[in-house]
């Protein structure tokens, strides 16, 4: 119930005329709680006071209240009263951002690389114990002995193999921190757009306004200026 007070219906304008019909027909309680939120300059309406009225219209009194009215109790059903409304207008959810699918394809190979990581850890332990059990044979050692011995030996390749798992997955953790993009917003894009323009103008301006970069510019014009008769004398 205390999700349903939190929520809140768009007061649209078929809303509002089949609700400007019911406060002179609700219970008084009802009556006064609908009439706090269909004034004109209300733009919502929260859900439980819908959800009365629509429980109130299947009453028996209910009925009889709007048919006497020449009223339709099906248009204050939740159905009807809901239909073409807005569920909280006035909350901003976050706008999507798309994954970028070179990210989804390097997250796949990932985890496709720690599963096997993880199958290959199981099947050294494996191993190395039934590699030590079938060596231990041919050692005369005692069959007690022989299981300590596989045992152990499998531990420490388990150890081992969780220690390098752990290493492995936390470079894996900084790289992607490190590679994660940020994403900028629409303004700040617009900004550093910006920024890079009036660092271009400014370089050019002054380039344009520097004695030597003038005299410079000169010098590589003349040449080109002399005439070919001067040349050939």
């Amino acid at each position: 119930m205390n999700q349903t007070h939190e929520l809140d219906i768009s007061l649209e304008d078929h809303l509002l005329e089949v609700l400007n019909a019911l406060p002179t027909i609700l219970p008084d309680d009802l009556a006064v709680e609908l009439s706090a939120f269909i004034t004109p300059s209300s733009t919502v309406i929260p859900y439980y006071v819908l959800l009365k009225i629509s429980q109130w219209s299947r009453s028996p009194a209910g009925v009889k209240a709007l048919q006497s009215s020449s009223l339709d109790p099906q248009s204050y059903s939740m159905v009807s009263l809901l239909a073409g409304t807005r569920t909280s207008p006035e909350k901003k959810f976050p706008a999507y951002v798309a994954k970028d699918p070179e990210t989804e394809r390097r997250q796949a190979a990932n985890d496709k690389k720690a599963v096997s990581t993880v199958v290959n850890g199981v099947l050294s332990v494996a191993g190395t114990g039934f590699a030590t059990w079938w060596a231990s044979e041919h050692t005369g050692l005692r069959l007690e002995w022989r299981v300590l011995l596989a045992t152990s030996v499998a531990l420490v390749v388990a150890l081992a193999e969780m220690i390098l798992f752990m290493i492995w997955d936390s470079r894996r953790s900084n790289t992607k921190t490190e590679h994660a993009p940020r994403i900028l917003s629409r303004n700040e894009k617009l900004m550093k757009d910006s920024d890079k323009a009036d660092k271009v103008d400014a370089t050019a301006a002054s380039s344009s306004t520097d004695p030597h970069h003038s005299a410079l510019r000169q010098r590589l014009v003349q040449p080109a200026s002399i005439p070919h008769d001067n040349l050939h004398e």
